[in-house]
């Protein structure tokens, strides 16, 4: 139950503000931005940061890479992930899994899907279970067992409708009958679904089915899970597995050399922790918006406040108590609140619409990003927080001040005027400086983002369409079939209108993981440095141009590059140096795997190193096989599933209907997965930082608009404070050009202070910026000679209105006053 006395203050609230239309429209829209964009980003770091992983225990699960020279971090083994499963201490339980695509049909339209190829305990180490049917069991996950498949919530909703009775159907993945026997619950996905594989998750999961004899440790391909034992850690868990590997090594199945070793992760740091510092960047800087606009407002009720004087001086007269007084004034800024809670709520939506549609794929999200009850609550809390910040200055300074004066004659021009004005220049000194942080964050991050932008590629992603096909093995059973589909496909390709250069390439740079493979290097001696390894990428004739990579020395691959031809492949620039550092790698020699019985392939071409792991990421050495004779060189293994990739000098998407025709005409069973312009690629891998950019960058104009407004208000008090003195200054000889210098040199003043103080706390914060930026210093010393410049622009801008209008008083009736 309200009390009436509140109640009669909320209805006084609300005549005041309808009887104040301008300051009410500038407090909710200030108020209203500042709670908005609070509650905007509140959303997107609860559903990224906050939200619990969909795992039960996830503190007591852990990802496992391997480590050794030259590859930081990467994948395992089919048989690490038993050495690790069998030797360790501190793990209860390992799993390991693969992904790819696969044709899905039986379901309606055709569909290309992600797969993850898992091991039956996989869905127990990461503490998942089925929402219908079950698991994938031990004796389906060995070598020739029946085919079964685990369905994903948003595979099973859209698909197949969400029939409960789909538990046991048959479907066909590449052509080859699969029986689904369970569908997980909404919202599972593997860790790597949210990192690696975030713009093609896998939806559906099949037995990995590891051969327990298998001796293969030199391709890694595959990654690791693991369960803590009670009272263990990452921490503990690294050093278990350092353990497990250095006796590996003394076992003689690693070379010295190669400094071979494992580390274990928590999922919460391998999903969250490569996007947390953008995340809590973006929300420090929001809460310093949110603090100018607290500041703004409490310098328009101040303004209010000062009209007011009088009034408040007659209900002093007649009885009223300040502190009845100071509530009157809080419960408007109450009031005032709830309304911004409002509009901030409606802008906060908008928000959320625009960060959605901006879907940045390298950010995990973990729960929906949507305006719902929490957020409503937050948004509420956050309203009430900015009350007592922006309301309890005017409410403290209506108690402390003695109202009667006001009722003298004369009385607050000649003794509450000083310090109302510096009160308010120092909250709009405030506001400056916050407003110097948030431009100069958004100063570094454009900074890091041009650096960004001036990284080379290795390739030209302009004018280039890319898009994912997979050949299912039932129908495609040997090389001639999938060598041939692939070249008839390039060669209809090429003969469409536009397309300049088409190629296959088995997994695109910043899109796509690419795994290692081990090396025979002839000549090399790898007792004096370490097994030779390297990515392996397949790719056509074709391939190089369409993707406009840089032919270092030597040549490309042509059409001469067959199954029947002499073996050749191309290296890049830090393959040829780690392996043939005198210089000599053209015309030398390689073969994939150790097995001597495979044939040597002659290095025909040195090209540009390629950003494969991210526009950041470490470059490592690359091999490139033709496409028609990577069969040959492992012995057998096919790339059905490759990517095609046509350059073209005008829009790229024009070439999709032309070229999904010519694959209908081929084969009308084939989906097309993956369709999109390679410009598309490179913006998805730098969508953090962009995002990160956008939005201080955004902060970062609200907060000049806002401490502009401040500064052209105290202005304006000022010039409507000082108007008599003004006017005796002209009429005793001052021109107008003192006065605007007077006003301007006030303006500035207050600029100055802020732009100090926001430095100096700039200096101090910017470090905190280290991991998002890239090419720039947190000190950087043009944001910082930048920023001040940009401050003073802002600061005359504001200036010039109120110091002009100062040059209108007139002389005549200022000294008539006196």
């Amino acid at each position: 139950m309200i009390p009436d006395g509140w109640l009669q203050d909320v209805r006084t609230a609300l005549r005041g503000l309808v009887r104040a239309p301008g300051f009410a429209t500038a407090a909710l829209v200030t108020l209203g931005l500042g709670i908005g964009a609070t509650s905007a980003i509140f959303t997107v770091v609860r559903s990224v940061l906050l939200a619990p992983l969909p795992y039960s225990e996830p503190d007591r699960r852990v990802l496992i890479w391997n480590r050794w020279v030259n590859f930081d971090k990467t994948w395992l083994s089919d048989q690490e992930v038993l050495d690790y499963r069998q030797m360790s201490r501190t793990m209860t339980a390992v799993a390991g899994w693969g992904t790819g695509q696969q044709n899905l049909t039986g379901a309606g339209e055709p569909l290309r899907i992600g797969v993850g190829f898992v091991t039956a305990n996989t869905f127990d180490v990461l503490g998942a279970r089925p929402l219908l049917g079950r698991a994938i069991r031990e004796d389906e996950d060995r070598p020739n067992a029946a085919p079964v498949a685990v369905l994903g919530h948003d595979l099973w909703q859209g698909a197949f409708g969400g029939d409960r009775g789909v538990i046991g159907r048959r479907i066909l993945l590449d052509d080859v009958p699969v029986d689904v026997v369970g569908v997980m619950p909404p919202g599972f996905r593997l860790p790597t679904d949210f990192t690696v594989d975030a713009a093609e998750p896998t939806q559906l999961w099949r037995p990995l089915q590891i051969d327990p004899a298998s001796t293969v440790r030199g391709s890694h391909g595959y990654y690791g899970a693991a369960v803590l034992a009670p009272g263990e850690t990452a921490a503990s868990a690294t050093e278990d597995l350092r353990a497990i590997t250095r006796q590996l090594t003394d076992d003689g199945f690693y070379p010295p050399q190669m400094a071979f070793t494992a580390f274990a992760t928590s999922l919460d740091e391998e999903i969250r922790g490569g996007v947390r510092p953008a995340m809590w960047l973006v929300a420090g800087a929001v809460a310093f918006l949110l603090l100018i606009a607290c500041v703004n407002v409490a310098n328009l009720l101040l303004v209010r406040g000062d009209g007011r004087l009088r009034e408040m001086a007659v209900r002093t007269a007649v009885g009223a108590a300040p502190a009845r007084l100071a509530r009157q004034l809080l419960v408007e800024s109450l009031v005032l609140a709830a309304g911004g809670a409002l509009v901030g709520l409606v802008i906060a939506a908008a928000g959320v619409r625009a960060l959605v549609a901006l879907d940045p794929s390298d950010v995990p999200r973990v729960a929906p990003v949507a305006l719902d009850g929490a957020v409503i609550g937050f948004t509420l809390v956050v309203s009430v927080a900015t009350t007592l910040v922006f309301g309890l200055v005017p409410a403290l300074r209506t108690a402390r001040f003695n109202l009667v004066e006001p009722l003298r004659e004369g009385g607050h021009q000649a003794t509450l005027g000083g310090r109302r004005l510096a009160l308010r220049g120092a909250l709009v000194a405030v506001e400056v400086a916050l407003a110097v942080v948030l431009v100069v964050g958004a100063g570094l991050m454009i900074r890091s983002l041009n650096a960004l932008d001036r990284i080379d590629l290795g390739f030209r992603p302009d004018g280039v369409l890319t898009m994912r096909l997979a050949l299912p093995a039932a129908a495609y059973d040997s090389p001639a079939k999938v060598v041939g589909f692939f070249r008839e496909l390039l060669t209809r390709v090429r003969g469409l209108p536009g397309v300049e250069h088409a190629g296959v390439v088995r997994v695109l740079p910043l899109a796509t993981t690419i795994g290692d493979f081990g090396l025979d290097i002839d000549g090399y001696d790898e007792r004096h440095g370490h097994n030779a390894q390297g990515d392996w990428q397949i790719v056509s004739d074709g391939a190089f141009e369409a993707m406009g990579t840089r032919l270092v020395r030597g040549r490309w691959f042509t059409p001469a590059e067959t199954t029947d031809s002499e073996p050749v492949a191309v290296v890049n620039e830090t393959l040829a140096r780690t392996y043939w550092p005198d210089g000599q790698a053209l015309d030398g020699r390689l073969r994939v795997g150790s097995n001597p019985g495979r044939p040597w392939f002659r290095v025909v071409g040195i090209v540009a190193d390629e950003r494969h792991n991210g526009v950041t990421g470490l470059v490592k050495g690359k091999f490139y096989i033709p496409h028609a004779q990577w069969h040959i060189a492992t012995g057998g293994g096919l790339v059905r599933n490759a990517f095609v990739v046509a350059r073209t000098a005008g829009d790229p998407l024009a070439l999709a209907a032309p070229i999904r025709e010519q694959i209908r005409q081929m084969d009308a069973h084939l989906p097309v997965a993956s369709l999109r312009p390679m410009t598309d690629v490179v913006a998805a891998a730098l969508a953090t930082p962009r995002l990160t950019g956008v939005l201080l960058g955004a902060f970062a104009f609200i907060a000049l608009a806002l401490a502009g407004v401040g500064i052209y208000g105290v202005l304006a008090y000022l010039v409507a404070r000082r108007a008599h003195e003004f006017g005796i200054r002209m009429a005793v000889g001052a021109d107008r050009a003192q006065v605007v210098r007077l006003v301007l040199g006030q303006g500035l003043a207050m600029a100055a202070i802020g732009v100090g103080m926001g430095i100096v706390a700039a200096a101090a914060l910017a470090r905190l910026m280290r991991r998002v930026l890239y090419g720039v210093e947190p000190l950087d010393p043009l944001t910082f000679a930048a920023v001040p410049a940009v401050l003073g622009v802002v600061a005359v801008a504001a200036a010039v209105l109120p110091a002009l209008r100062a040059t209108r008083v007139s002389p005549v009736a200022a000294l008539r006053a006196d």
